[in-house]
């Protein structure tokens, strides 16, 4: 079971950085737009994003509202693919749940979905069935962006810590999923609130850019190769 884990971690690495390089191109296009900043969402975005880093620096952490989203998390997946759950608890000091049935989607799922963000987005689209959303969407902007800044850091902290969910998929494999699953939502979302990044546009981009890590490792592993025997023939 390890080897196989070890082999489609190996897999991962390539899409992961295709991944990458795709979301480092589009997110370029993200503050493009007609009008003054104050209209665009890159800008409410990264005012958010930067604001909860300012909140964290002054008043340090403080993860009872981490760890809850955290908890819920394992219990939406969990009751998604059939499971129970039971024993809920989340407070400053940790949080836990049990869950008849474990697999890595719901063991992993806190450290790639932002629950607040998520939650945070489902209530103003679904608020939009009723009313006129449009005038209220910068402050949509800020408050995305300021609860993504709260699950990057918090998912960051937590990760330093000794966290029994990463080992219990070996640390390679769990990091390397928990990176790619961040890309890929940071990735959809992008294409959510910019008008310039649509869905067929990254998976495009995606392709080509999945080509172009293949092409360099295969050129990689020539000039290793080449080395190799030259340093042989010597």
């Amino acid at each position: 079971m390890k080897a196989l884990k070890f082999l489609l971690t190996t897999v991962l690495w390539l899409p992961c950085a295709a991944l990458t390089l795709t979301l480092c191109h589009h997110s370029t296009l993200l503050g493009l737009g007609h009008g003054p900043w104050l209209e665009r969402p890159a800008f409410w975005l990264a005012l958010g994003f930067v604001c909860w880093l300012a909140v964290f620096s002054l008043i340090g952490p403080s993860a009872r509202a981490y760890i809850m989203g955290h908890e819920l998390t394992h219990v939406f997946f969990a009751r998604l693919m059939g499971g129970y759950t039971s024993g809920l608890r989340a407070g400053a000091d940790g949080g836990h749940v049990k869950v008849s049935k474990e697999n890595w989607l719901i063991t992993l799922s806190p450290y790639f979905v932002p629950f607040y963000t998520l939650l945070l987005i489902g209530a103003y689209f679904l608020a939009g069935l009723w009313w006129n959303m449009r005038p209220f969407a910068p402050g949509l902007f800020y408050l995305v962006g300021f609860t993504y800044s709260f699950h990057l850091l918090y998912t960051l902290v937590a990760l330093r810590q000794s966290q029994g969910d990463v080992q219990r998929h070996g640390w390679l494999f769990s990091m390397t999923v928990i990176y790619g699953m961040n890309l890929l939502l940071a990735a959809l979302l992008l294409a959510l609130f910019s008008p310039h990044v649509t869905i067929e546009g990254l998976g495009h981009r995606f392709c080509s850019d999945l080509v172009l890590c293949w092409q360099w490792l295969l050129r990689g592993l020539y000039q290793m190769q080449t080395l190799w025997r030259q340093l042989n023939g010597r």
